[in-house]
């Protein structure tokens, strides 16, 4: 491995994974929305948080999935076209657990959140694996 830290990222990565299976197990029983969103929140957070380690670029202890993808964007500017996608994932982050913000998600909400979580972890996967092999 050409990378010191990839060790480390494939952690964050292996509890991302754990967030995104959480997530489709809600999601196939049909459980709660709210619980479904904030793991899909937290599948993507923790894989830009591997992409942050990986490269060695400080983050601080932050939740916000456009800053943390903003830092991510210093060494690949692929990160700047999804700023609505990670902007749209943060509103899930706060709604989601706490009221008074908290509100029912619909089935095809919640499919619609579980896509997109799909689509920017598996985005920040490939890009990791590129530059890790």
């Amino acid at each position: 491995m050409k990378n010191n830290y990839f060790k480390l990222a494939k952690e964050w990565i292996l509890k991302s994974q754990n967030d995104l299976r959480a997530a489709k197990i809600i999601y196939k029983e049909r459980g709660p929305g709210d619980t479904l969103c904030f793991h899909c929140h937290q599948a993507v957070e923790k894989y830009l948080k591997a992409y942050l380690v990986f490269k060695n670029i400080y983050f601080e202890k932050i939740h916000h999935l456009w800053l943390l993808a903003k830092l991510c964007a210093k060494t690949n500017k692929d990160f700047l076209g999804f700023e609505k996608d990670f902007k749209t994932l943060d509103a899930y982050y706060i709604e989601s657990r706490y009221p008074p913000e908290t509100r029912f998600y619909s089935y095809k909400e919640c499919r619609d959140v579980l896509d997109l979580a799909e689509r920017l972890t598996q985005f920040i996967a490939n890009k990791i694996n590129k530059q890790s092999a």
